[in-house]
């Protein structure tokens, strides 16, 4: 039985069309429904020789979070608070906050898109469902 649902988005289109899901699911099964945006904070590295240090933009554009907020709006206004719940967690890997917050707030699902934001993230370390499929100890609902 599906009591808790954790959905994770980062306002791409993918995501609205897993949070989308997520509710339908949700009113099906009268399931408390986590949204869950991981925010990935920049990232620094060395240019050698120079010791120079170069910030990455590893964080969502202004627009994307604002597509999310209006996303979870849009959730909660459907759900209604307490089975809709927003949350924003900081993290280095989305995935890794992804898996561990769904165990932490015990939830039996986790729903997420087949694709984000982080094109080159996906090309250097694989997408973020792919690693939340293989490491999370609930079942993923990957929405195309």
């Amino acid at each position: 039985m599906i009591k808790h649902i954790l959905v994770a988005i980062d306002g791409s289109e993918h995501a609205k069309r897993a949070a989308l899901y997520a509710r339908d699911l949700a009113r099906q099964t009268d399931a408390k429904l986590t949204i869950l945006v991981a925010v990935k904070p920049p990232s620094s590295y060395l240019i050698p020789p120079f010791d120079a240090v170069a910030i990455t933009a590893s964080t969502p554009e202004p627009g994307h979070l604002a597509a999310a907020q209006a996303l979870i709006d849009e959730l909660i206004a459907d759900l209604g608070h307490g089975r809709a719940v927003p949350q924003t967690t900081t993290g280095l890997d989305p995935a890794e906050v992804i898996t561990s917050e769904a165990t932490r707030l015990g939830a039996d699902l986790i729903v997420l898109g087949a694709r984000g934001l982080g094109a080159v993230d996906r090309l250097l370390l694989g997408s973020v469902s792919d690693r939340v499929v293989r490491h999370a100890a609930q079942p993923v609902l990957v929405v195309r």
